[in-house]
């Protein structure tokens, strides 16, 4: 049982009425790629063989401070415009094709197909929480070192499950972040789509999906005929290649857009919805005061290790909104017993996805105005050598912003967060229960509550930023 299509009108903008000839040329994704291969290349060469300070090495302040900052910056207004331009996925592409750009029919692969057991975000969950984990009890993200370590490895995965299964399943099934970013996703004012689905019905070829001379098959199993959602569209642009009838649109269209149409719902995505709102909360839990109070009374009380009482506390905020929630709808169950409990579950965790985002750049933003200004000495100086290539190694500049005015963008930010949600909540409601509100009351309760502890935590005074 999916929900109620929303039949309103869209109101979208065509990017490809004028650029559609940008995105066929087969060197476009290319020209992007080059660039963040280069740039990756040079932040593990820094961490492995650069200054081992953070504040003073082109890796840690460039990955952790610069580029997540804008990653999640850009979910927010373009979508999976990273992918696009990925290293990781390009590597894994050049290995598998053995060609940077031009459309092959041979593949250096097994070809194998992905498990069907975990085509899901069960893999992606798992090595998110790993990794997330091992920068609190590493400090990875202040480790120049491990930082390297890190991306290589990650890179070795890419390539063995390039080599050994078909097209992008790295990116579609385990990428770390591939969740993080599928969902954020959604929320972005750009969608790739088909024009009209009646003529992918009547398209026999469907070459989209089983490639041609022009372009590849989506490298992710995407349908564009079917597809009503940002999360897995890694916008290679293939798809764009290889339609004859010219079917395929690149939308700008209004923020939210794809919660006003979702119609079919995942229970893994759910999960990670709310696995990912819990973690982002104890990002920032573990920057400020209390935080510090509370974790050493609990170390006294229990007689237990700090790295034990951490370990405890991360799982628990990973569990701890996925049970709260399933109260909610076990509550909102009661309120119409007819509704399977599934079918609550998954509709109404997508409404959280704003407010998440929201959340999630709020405490991000911060590293980015606060921290940001020092990869400018460090351009100068990217190994720590004493180098002055641009004659600004030595300067030590101002944050972008300070504190009140940081808060005063988080607590917007968070405002505008909550709205959506609640917006996209009745929304849902609306089109599962034909406005029957009372059955979405419950997790308006869930949502606002973690709204207004969401607002504290970030009120609170900082303790340090990683």
């Amino acid at each position: 049982m999916g929900i109620e299509k929303n039949n309103e009108e869209k109101r979208n903008y065509d990017l490809l009425q004028q650029e559609a000839t940008f995105f066929k040329n087969r060197k476009t994704q290319f020209l992007f790629q080059l660039p963040a291969v280069f740039l990756l290349v040079l932040v593990v060469i820094a961490g492995f063989f650069g200054i081992q300070n953070s504040n003073k090495n082109l890796t840690t302040i460039s990955i952790w401070v610069i580029w997540w900052s804008l990653l999640i910056l850009s979910l927010l207004l373009l979508g999976r415009v990273w992918c696009f331009m990925c290293p990781f996925g390009a590597i894994g592409d050049w290995v598998q094709r053995l060609t940077f750009y031009k459309k092959v029919d041979d593949a250096f692969s097994l070809n194998r197909k992905f498990p069907a057991r975990i085509r899901n975000l069960s893999l992606a969950a798992m090595l998110f929480l790993v990794i997330t984990w091992a920068d609190f009890q590493f400090n990875l993200v202040n480790s120049p070192l491990l930082t390297a370590y890190f991306i290589v490895a990650l890179l070795g995965l890419v390539v063995i499950i390039s080599i050994v299964f078909e097209r992008r399943s790295f990116c579609r099934y385990v990428c770390p972040i591939t969740g993080l970013i599928g969902l954020y996703s959604m929320f972005a004012p750009i969608e790739l789509r088909a024009k009209d689905k009646e003529t992918c019905k009547i398209c026999l070829e469907k070459y989209c999906i089983s490639g041609n001379e022009k372009g590849y098959p989506c490298p992710v199993f995407e349908y564009p005929g079917t597809m009503e959602k940002n999360t897995h569209c890694i916008l290679c642009a293939e798809c764009i290649k290889t339609c004859q009838r010219n079917n395929i649109s690149l939308n700008l269209r209004s923020f939210a857009g794809d919660f006003s149409n979702l119609t079919k719902t995942r229970m893994d995505e759910s999960l990670f919805i709310l696995m990912l709102f819990g973690v982002t909360v104890f990002q920032t839990l573990i920057m400020i005061r209390p935080w510090a109070v509370f974790t050493r009374d609990l170390m006294i009380y229990i007689g237990a290790s700090y790295d034990t009482v951490r370990f405890v506390l991360f799982i628990t905020s990973a569990v701890i909104p996925i049970l709260i929630y399933s109260i909610v709808i076990a509550v909102s169950k009661l309120l119409n017993p007819k509704t399977s409990f599934k079918y609550l579950f998954t509709g109404y965790a997508y409404s959280i996805i704003p407010m998440g985002l929201l959340m999630h750049l709020s405490h991000n933003l911060r590293h980015l105005l606060e921290e940001g200004t020092g990869i400018i000495p460090v351009l100068s100086d990217p190994f720590g050598f004493g180098w002055d290539i641009f004659g600004t190694s030595g300067n030590m500049p101002a944050p972008l912003l300070y504190n009140n005015t940081i808060l005063l963008i988080q607590w917007l930010l968070m405002f505008i967060g909550v709205g959506f949600s609640i917006s996209i909540g009745k929304n849902i409601s609306k089109r599962m229960f034909r406005g029957n509100d009372s059955v979405y009351f419950p997790v308006l309760v869930y949502v606002l509550l973690f709204f207004v502890f969401n607002l504290w935590i970030l009120g609170q005074p900082i303790m340090h930023k990683h």
